[in-house]
């Protein structure tokens, strides 16, 4: 069985890890950036996770970079994070590794993981919407991965779901990520309680019965399920998936989310949508680098 090379390129870190062709994770290593880095520093990082993980006989890399992507010309467009713009990532990480390599925007990876590994191998047509520091979609459509024709598809995150709603980082306001992303549900909840705490501290309290907390999830829970609900309208897909970092609280956010779809949704067409977390769950950007590696050598074939 093949070993692959994947590199998780995130918003705030970056993990290299070995997955084989099942989606089985050997071994891998994680590096968390500091404030001000730069396409030096990833790459330092990437060398070095290759370094401590080549011995497991790769056969090829997959990267996932949070942003825009353009998967043929295995240039990294626009990260909205550390500002990095037309970055040919391929040949950079090549020239590391030697390995054949490919890349493909965070969250199109997410969405080949969840079809590889995870809850839709038997679905033709799904939403992947990841909800993390920021928040993506990848679409699925008709048993391949949809990228659009500027290979940009799937930015549920840039939704405006309120008229007068909250700055975003993209310059709109408004927008889904401004609302739900974990960075959002941080800032919301120091805005209304002068408490600076991570998502996950305040899923924690959400869940030990703080009123604030667990309002502040079920209002992500509700925009979530809003946009989600503009999707499915669209293009007629029955399933959803969550997943990211803060879609770990998947328990606090499914309620309000799929009662916010239900209100949103023209349910005469679509009667059955369901929203489910994400099998591969926070390792499904690295798993899905494999998926990638897979994706081609199936296309090579045909």
């Amino acid at each position: 069985m093949k070993n692959i090379f994947c590199v998780d390129i995130g918003g705030s870190k970056l993990i290299c890890g070995v997955v084989t062709e099942d989606g089985t994770i050997i071994d891998n290593c994680r590096f968390n950036y500091h404030s001000d880095y730069g396409i030096e520093d990833i790459l330092s990082y990437i060398k070095e996770g290759y370094n401590k993980l080549k011995h497991y006989e790769l056969s090829a890399c997959g990267v996932a970079v949070p942003g825009l992507c353009n998967y043929s010309s295995g240039k990294w467009l626009y990260s909205p994070f550390s500002g990095l713009c037309d970055t040919p990532i391929v040949k950079l990480i090549n020239d590391i590794t030697g390995l054949p390599t490919f890349a493909d925007n965070d969250v199109n990876i997410s969405a080949l993981a969840e079809k590889y590994f995870g809850v839709c191998k038997n679905v033709s047509d799904f939403l992947w919407v990841t909800v993390s520091n920021g928040i993506g979609g990848g679409l699925y459509l008709n048993n391949t991965l949809y990228r659009g024709q500027g290979l940009s598809a799937g930015e549920i995150g840039h939704f405006i779901l309120e008229e007068n709603g909250r700055k975003c980082g993209c310059g709109s306001r408004g927008c889904l990520e401004a609302h739900a992303s974990g960075a959002s549900i941080a800032a919301i909840y120091n805005e209304t309680t002068n408490k600076n705490l991570t998502a996950k501290e305040i899923a924690d309290l959400a869940r030990n019965g703080n009123t604030d907390a667990l309002a502040v999830w079920q209002d992500a829970g509700a925009h979530i399920g809003k946009a989600v609900s503009y999707a499915v309208n669209l293009l007629n897909i029955n399933t959803v998936v969550l997943g990211g970092g803060a879609a770990e609280a998947f328990d606090l956010l499914e309620p309000s989310a799929t009662k916010s779809l239900n209100a949103n949704l023209f349910t005469k067409a679509n009667p059955n949508v369901k929203i489910l977390h994400s099998a591969p769950g926070r390792f499904a950007a690295l798993m899905g680098c494999a998926a990638l590696v897979l994706e081609n050598e199936k296309e090579k074939k045909k």
